[in-house]
């Protein structure tokens, strides 16, 4: 067991992601490492936000592997690339549509390797590239200067299945979508508004239908 002081505490560096605008509003500058967990019902923006989040790191310097599992390289994923406003002659984001844990292992331990890891969705991740939630948690641990953020289905409002939960559980940011809004609700603290509106008539749209059936905008409560 390794114990730390104080000082030891205090002497610890740690390395932020320096959001700006309206990104910063949102979830403030978050450690360059650790789980991320981005979480919500189909067709409520998860993929565009995590496409724009992907965008808004390497616009910021950030080497980016994008794991497009579900979606591949179909032409519904290079619309939804298009529509957030990549391109090639100005962002360097690379994909890859299958991956083992060893593969991905391996890939990480390279140097220049990406900094930010996204996987589409944790679980295809778990379920047809067979990785386990231990070996999630064990690359977060071995590559602690490295961010690995997941994308996850949910039942209901947790989300699905018992390797999506485990991760969930490591990881410090969790973010809600519903309605086009991305709502940081995880530990530790977010940005001074605490969401992001991923796609502004979207979310209009949806919050002034719901506010009409429901008569009030229907908030996520943390259930963890």
């Amino acid at each position: 067991m390794k114990v730390w002081s104080l000082k030891n505490l205090e002497d610890i560096r740690h390395e932020y992601i320096d959001f700006d605008g309206e990104w910063y509003q949102a979830f403030g500058r978050p450690e360059k490492s650790g789980c991320w967990i981005i979480y919500g019902k189909s067709g409520q923006g998860k993929s565009s936000f995590a496409l724009q989040l992907a965008r808004k790191l390497d616009e910021m310097g950030m080497r980016v592997l994008y794991l497009t599992l579900e979606m591949g390289g179909s032409t519904d994923f290079l619309e939804s690339v298009r529509d957030v406003g990549m391109r090639s002659d100005i962002n360097r984001i690379i994909f890859s549509d299958d991956t083992t844990f060893e593969d991905l292992d391996g890939y990480l331990g390279k140097q220049r390797s990406a900094d930010v890891i996204i996987i589409d969705s944790v679980q295809y991740f778990t379920d047809q590239c067979g990785v386990k939630a231990d070996e999630i948690i064990s690359l977060r641990k071995k590559y602690p200067r490295k961010v690995f953020i997941f994308i996850s289905h949910v039942d209901g409002k947790e989300v699905e299945g018992q390797a999506a939960y485990r991760v969930k559980r490591d990881s410090f940011k969790r973010i809600y979508v519903q309605g086009f809004k991305a709502t940081f609700v995880g530990r530790g603290k977010g940005g001074p508004r605490g969401f992001f509106i991923i796609w502004a008539k979207g979310y209009q749209e949806y919050h002034l239908k719901n506010i009409e059936i429901n008569g009030t905008e229907e908030e996520h409560q943390e259930t963890d």
